[in-house]
């Protein structure tokens, strides 16, 4: 059984390190729009290099396993009167 750990292994495109926006988006399964306007640089880092946009694979995980939900709890009853 494989255990779960801290870091996340994105399976799409596994030779690159650095990955372009579509490639982002293609994972993330998002438009253009959606990645450029929603998702600010401060919570997924871009490096700009000769007109392109990248994003580092690693910064990628980080950035799903930040959003990463484990379900919501639910509040614990107050007990009203009976």
């Amino acid at each position: 059984m494989k255990s779960t750990s801290a870091s996340l292994e994105i399976a799409e495109f596994p030779n690159e390190t650095l990955l372009t926006r579509k490639q982002v988006k293609e994972i993330l399964k998002i438009s253009y729009a959606q990645l450029d306007s929603h998702i600010p640089d401060s919570e997924l880092p871009r490096t700009r290099m000769n007109g392109h946009t990248f994003v580092y694979r690693d910064d990628l995980a980080a950035y799903i396993q930040a959003h990463r939900s484990i379900g919501f709890m639910k509040k614990p009853s107050t007990g009203g009167a009976a």
